[in-house]
């Protein structure tokens, strides 16, 4: 991927329905440059425009990582979470854990159900949690919603579209609606400015040639905003919260090469209140359903 063609997907990422000749515009460039580029990875499937609803929307209160020792096989203890449903991340990492996981849940009492569940599956011998205070940068949860918000059936359709693809026009949204054109485009830019979802682009996780996705877990003695503001500066990142229990702090970072991972780590080991820094690579990503279109609601015919 050349620098134009990662500067684009980029915007694409913070906002999935820019135009061709706005994201052209932006970079100093051509459409005809832009599509030549873009246009392969959305009609292949390697890059895909969805749109991911924050959990808190749909009651999910509690947000939590949780990692996992496993003896042999790591099969059962994830098809285990896959009838569950809460987890909406699964990993299989190397590292001093064999699974990694995030999962959303109503409530401290269904996280407890959840981990005790998961603590007795088959191959388990320890888990470690941490539970999500504040997320400071994830494209899936994105912003806080700004106040109560009530999905009514047209929004669940739009929603619905959506997730499909992110990038679908505003007569269709309509016509999956039932609403006009011009309340279908009022409904969509409403739910996007009261953080009730975002839309943005997302890579296949098979194209792992590009670059290796590592997980860090920091403990720090203070509140660790340097190390956040360090993290956070990171290009691609793709995940950071501020968490309680196990670490202090949970990134999801891709990289180049392991070189420039290790140079990230000796970094983050050196600075000032920095106790301990953990990481893992996430070698096989078996699930990631942010969008949450199973915890929807969505009707078949709004009309």
């Amino acid at each position: 991927m050349d620098a134009l063609t990662e500067a684009a997907v980029q915007l694409l990422r913070r906002d999935g329905r820019l135009s061709f000749s706005e994201i052209a515009r932006q970079l100093g460039t051509t459409r005809t440059a832009v599509t030549a580029r873009v246009g392969p990875m959305l009609e292949s499937g390697a890059l895909r425009i969805l749109a991911a609803v924050h959990p808190r929307v749909l009651g999910l209160h509690s947000l939590a990582h949780l990692s996992f020792r496993v003896a042999g096989s790591t099969t059962p203890l994830i098809k285990r979470m896959d009838e569950l449903g809460s987890p909406v991340f699964i990993s299989e990492t190397v590292g001093p854990f064999e699974v990694a996981a995030e999962v959303h849940t109503r409530d401290r009492r269904e996280l407890q159900s959840v981990m005790r569940t998961l603590r007795g599956a088959e191959g388990v011998v320890d888990m470690q949690l941490a539970i999500y205070e504040h997320v400071l940068n994830s494209f899936f949860l994105g912003a806080e919603p700004t106040d109560e918000q009530h999905l009514d059936q047209a929004d669940l359709a739009l929603i619905s579209e959506l997730q499909r693809d992110g990038r679908l026009g505003y007569a269709e949204l309509a016509a999956a609606s039932g609403l006009s054109i011009t309340g279908a485009r009022g409904r969509v830019q409403r739910m996007l400015d009261h953080g009730i979802m975002r839309i943005g682009a997302v890579g296949q996780r098979s194209d792992s040639s590009r670059n290796l996705v590592f997980g860090l877990g920091i403990t720090v003695h203070d509140g660790g905003e340097r190390v956040a503001d360090l993290i956070s500066a990171r290009p691609g990142l793709e995940f950071l919260a501020r968490t309680y229990g196990r670490f202090d702090l949970v990134a999801t970072v891709p990289f180049a090469s392991f070189d420039d991972f290790q140079a990230l780590v000796d970094t983050l080991r050196e600075m000032e209140g920095v106790r301990a820094v953990d990481a893992w690579l996430h070698a096989r990503i078996r699930q990631e359903r942010y969008q949450f279109a199973q915890q929807l609601p969505l009707p078949e015919h709004p009309h």
